[in-house]
This record gives structure tokens, C-alpha cells and sequence, in this order.
């Protein structure tokens, strides 16, 4: 999350003023929009997440993907930099401050997806304590501050 949700939110921001009702750069604000429209922003746990190694997560599919430099050429070509989800921008440990830009933004709603390698990390059996944590931990702190989840 951090920087990804941090842009993401700028970017809403810029277009729609969310906070206070302000007007964008296009001129757009909530009164815009149906009372009942939900701005919200979304990522994926890839993107965001990191913590590639810790607490029992296993690599994933793209994991592995991102490592291989023969699947990389064919999806970005010239504009591959060798980076991976390994750290991403840190979700894992900085989500309390990710969900607190959130709320800053005056958003109402976050998508998120879920990391299976790291709640389920061989794919079937047991789950991972340490992942079902991370998600309760996560989805708990965007409930205090009265976020919809999707």
C-alpha cells in the first residue's frame, strides 16, 4: 500500500476534491456524483504487500513469474527494471498508516485482494496463523474507521 495508495489517492483527489466537497482539476465534486456513490481506491496484495519471506508466506505464482527474466521480456520488453513484489511498498508492516491516509482522503470504501501464499501457503491444508492475523489485523482497522471493504 503506502506509496501505491498514497498515489492513487492524490490522483482522486486531483479529479474529484473529495475532502470537503472542494472542486478538482476537472471541476467534479461529490455533489456531482449520487448520493449514494462510494469513492474508494483498491490494490493488490502483490503490488502492495512485500514481506515476500516472512511469517510463513510461500512465493506465488507471479513471485515466481517476476523472477524468471524469460517470462518478464515477453510482458514489458524495454520497460522491465528487475523489480518484484518482494517488498513492494511494504503493506505488510505499514497498513495501520495506509488505512490512516484513507481515512485523511475521506474515502469511503477499500479493495483489496487477498495473498493465498500467504494464508494458505502450500496451497491446500492448514492455514497460516501468521497470514489470517495479517488480513483480521488489516480488515479490523478499516472497520474502526468505518471503511467498506470489497
Amino acid at each position: 500500500m503506502g506509496k501505491v495508495v498514497e498515489l492513487c489517492v492524490l490522483i482522486l483527489v486531483a479529479l474529484v476534491g473529495v475532502e470537503g466537497g472542494g472542486y478538482g482539476a476537472r471541476g467534479y465534486n461529490r455533489a456531482d456524483f449520487p448520493a449514494d456513490f462510494i469513492f474508494g481506491s483498491g490494490t493488490s496484495a502483490y503490488q502492495v504487500e512485500g514481506a515476500a519471506k516472512e511469517d510463513g508466506r510461500t512465493p506465488s505464482i507471479f513471485d515466481t513469474y517476476t523472477l524468471d527474466s524469460r517470462c518478464i521480456s515477453v510482458l514489458f520488453s524495454e520497460s522491465w527494471h528487475g523489480g518484484n513484489g518482494d517488498v513492494a511498498v511494504d503493506g505488510y508492516h505499514k497498513y495501520e498508516e495506509d488505512v490512516q491516509l484513507i481515512v485523511e482522503t475521506g474515502l469511503d470504501a477499500y479493495r483489496f485482494s487477498i495473498s493465498w501464499s500467504r494464508l494458505i501457503p502450500n496451497g491446500r491444508g492448514p492455514v497460516n496463523p501468521k497470514g489470517l492475523e495479517f488480513y483480521n489485523n488489516f480488515i479490523n482497522e478499516l472497520i474502526k474507521h468505518g471503511k467498506e471493504i470489497f
